[in-house]
């Protein structure tokens, strides 16, 4: 079962997906963070074959700092954070995986059913499994498994 914050992003990924679209780009991912009285959302937000302008930030900002004011889920104050995913970004789910393969990345996850952190070379992505080579061992990675994982861009490798 998801967490209130995840399903609270969700929600909000659920209600701004249109209007985002609408705008020429799509949402890569939300976060929410703070207390019960305020918290801070911040949404990444990325283009197909483009980058993510300081102009689209602007844009979006305006359209779902309207929408979000407007939304009674929203039962506290907050700040609103436009941002692109950045040269080392992180993935919200696997599937976002999937146009990454051969890029170096940091991933988060259970092996052996220890929790373990793992840097290498993205191999395959499937609906279920991750392959990643790290320090010249190939580690398959159950969905289950999976905790967390950004790009490492290249001033990070």
């Amino acid at each position: 079962m998801l967490c209130k914050r995840k399903m609270l992003e969700q929600k909000i990924a659920d209600i701004l997906k249109k209007d985002i679209e609408s705008l020429g780009c799509f949402i890569w991912g939300i976060e929410i963070s703070g207390g019960s009285f305020s918290k801070h959302i911040v949404i990444y937000i990325d283009k197909k074959d483009d980058l993510i302008t300081l102009e689209d930030c602007e844009n979006v900002n305006i359209q779902v700092r309207e929408v979000l004011d407007n939304f009674s889920e929203l039962n506290f104050n907050f700040s609103l954070e436009i941002s692109s995913p950045g040269i080392d970004r992180k993935f919200f789910n696997i599937n976002q995986l999937k146009d990454y393969l051969g890029e170096t990345i940091n991933l988060s996850c259970f092996l052996e059913g220890k929790k373990c952190k793992l840097k290498g070379e993205l191999k395959e992505v499937s609906d279920e499994e991750i392959s990643l080579v790290s320090q010249g061992q190939i580690y398959q990675i159950l969905k289950g498994d999976y905790l967390s994982s950004n790009l490492l861009g290249a001033t990070n490798e």
